[in-house]
């Protein structure tokens, strides 16, 4: 039985030196696109909205491989991506090539975004490991940050033994562990990364000690994982501490930015989980030498002299755009919809692409009198299209244009057709900085103030109201009331004076500083929308 190790405090601390050392061998392709161009106790809104699953195209064929497989499976930190950041989110599986001797060892990365050691499970990448893996080969497990959320599909119970069903480390040791040593595998066992936390200690929840919420316990992830480790013959290579201990070391929140992610050209768009370029590969780096340091079969495959990459690798995305904007006015209106000015509508954003927004099943405004019906979705609720996330919107948007300096109160009151008890499904009223024709754009991160239901999945801890800021899907404010279901009527208001926005979603009342001014400086949007899977009866709409 190999023994259990796992990175000390002093090699930590080597490796944290580690970022300011000499430029790595170039980085492993994240996508056909990349290659081709050679404190808290409870998680923010925005990061639980921004560790979604995404749909994710299944491996069922490992190819050709050379030397000893390295296999990878885990979530997001891990995990290929292909999307249109400013700086795109990169997996640290991506990059471990990158140290390794292509003739000696073929990294096969099986990770998939938003899964957790349980919901994997029943994904083929799962099969697919199950089918492939054998006598010699190694198997880098990196789950926990969707093990901890309070979901019935992902969660696991930090606190269980090994033998007991539910439990993080059961899950852990019996399909991954146990299925690499019954293979006469190697297994290796990684803590998560934390997530960022600016302004924050690196306690709780960003480093994965959870507290309860009703019916899922708290607990601590990373020492469940060390714990599995140490009773089963495990290496481990503790990322937690590492990165804890690098984010700590660093003079302030912007030298952590410099690992993550960026969804938009404006810095405060910072994910706080996903990594970067950069942080993957130093992420790697850890890695590499500290399993090397540990394991001198894994030593043999790694190059010689490799060093940490340093921030010259860090560029931007090349086929990010900023979205282009241009001030609404009535020659301009979509030819979609029949409408009284000076109502207008639209759909925009991450709408589902270009079929679905042209697809008139999926996107409707209907007036009838002083009744307005909308969905986003059909209306048999079978489809889904749009969104509401923490990486991008998409919705259908029944709105006027007015002056920046104009104050108004806009009410409606919504009787719901139906909704999805999806957390990417919403209705209600909205004033924001821009406006967007019939386009797809999943890029499109404004400015906004909404008033409506979010996170409907969570019950009665869904959200009444939120705002975006700079591409970040924060200030998100719990409802404390009823779901709402099929035939239930809403009064809904939004009130402007100044940059002061007061949101009223039924009995809630929450109020917002924001100033909407910074795409366009002399006009906002206001109006109705529907995202996801939600249709709608509105009446009683006043804007004055």
């Amino acid at each position: 039985m190999k023994r259990f190790v796992f990175a000390t405090l002093a090699a930590v601390s080597i490796l944290a030196a580690g970022c300011h050392r000499a430029q790595t061998s170039s980085s492993t392709a994240n996508s056909s696109k990349d290659a081709a161009k050679g404190g808290a106790s409870a998680l923010d809104a925005a990061t639980v909205a921004n560790e979604k699953v995404e749909k994710v195209a299944a491996i069922t064929d490992i190819g050709e491989t050379k030397g000893t497989r390295i296999f990878v499976v885990g979530d997001s930190t891990l995990s290929a991506f292909n999307d249109p950041y400013f700086y795109p989110r990169y997996g640290y599986g991506t990059k471990l090539q990158d140290y390794l001797d292509s003739e000696k060892a073929t990294v096969v990365n099986l990770a998939m975004s938003g899964r957790s050691s349980k919901s994997f499970l029943t994904e083929a990448n799962y099969q697919t490991l199950k089918n492939n893996i054998k006598d010699g080969d190694y198997l880098i497990i990196g789950f926990g940050h969707n093990d901890e959320k309070p979901e019935e599909a992902r969660y696991t119970n930090p606190n269980g033994t090994k033998e007991e069903a539910g439990s993080f480390k059961n899950s852990l040791y019996e399909n991954y562990v146990k299925l690499a040593k019954d293979k006469n595998a190697t297994p290796v066992l990684c803590t998560p990364i934390v997530r960022r936390a600016p302004g924050k200690a690196y306690e709780g929840s960003v480093v994965h000690i959870t507290s309860d919420v009703a019916g899922f316990p708290g607990g601590d992830y990373p020492k469940a994982i060390r714990e599995l480790g140490e009773e089963t013959g495990t290496s481990v290579v503790d990322l937690t501490q590492i990165t804890k201990n690098r984010y700590e070391t660093l003079a302030n929140d912007d030298e952590t930015a410099k690992f993550h992610a960026q969804l938009t050209y404006k810095a405060a768009s910072t994910d706080n989980t996903h990594l970067n370029t950069y942080g993957a590969s130093l992420i790697a780096y850890d890695v590499v030498t500290t399993l090397s340091s540990i394991d001198k079969n894994f030593a043999a495959f790694v190059k010689s002299e490799i060093s940490a990459p340093t921030e010259a690798i860090l560029v931007q995305n090349p086929d990010y755009v900023v979205p282009k904007y241009s001030e609404f006015n009535p020659e301009d209106a979509s030819p979609r919809y029949t409408l009284t000015a000076p109502w207008y509508g639209t759909v925009f954003g991450d709408c589902g692409g270009e079929e679905k927004l042209k697809d008139p099943a999926n996107y409707e405004i209907i007036e009838d009198g002083a009744k307005i019906t909308m969905h986003s979705g059909t209306v048999d609720g079978e489809k889904s299209v749009g969104k509401i996330a923490g990486s991008s919107d998409g919705i259908q948007f029944y709105f006027q244009k007015l002056p920046i300096s104009q104050d108004f109160t806009l009410k409606a009151k919504a009787k719901v057709l139906h909704v999805a008890k999806n957390n990417q499904a919403s209705f209600g009223l909205m004033v924001r900085d821009d406006v967007y024709i019939d386009k797809f754009d999943n890029s499109i991160n404004s400015d906004y103030v909404a008033a409506g239901p979010l996170k409907l999945a969570n019950g009665e801890d869904y959200s009444s109201s939120w705002i975006r800021k700079d591409g970040t899907l924060n200030e998100t404010h719990n409802a404390g009331q009823k779901v709402p279901e099929k035939d239930d009527e809403i009064e809904i208001s939004i009130t402007k004076k100044g940059n002061v926005y007061t949101t009223q979603f039924g009995t809630d009342i929450k109020e917002y500083t924001i100033d909407l001014n910074s795409v366009d400086s002399n006009v906002i949007y206001a109006g109705l929308y529907t995202a996801r899977s939600a249709y709608v009866e509105f009446t009683d709409i006043s804007l004055k």
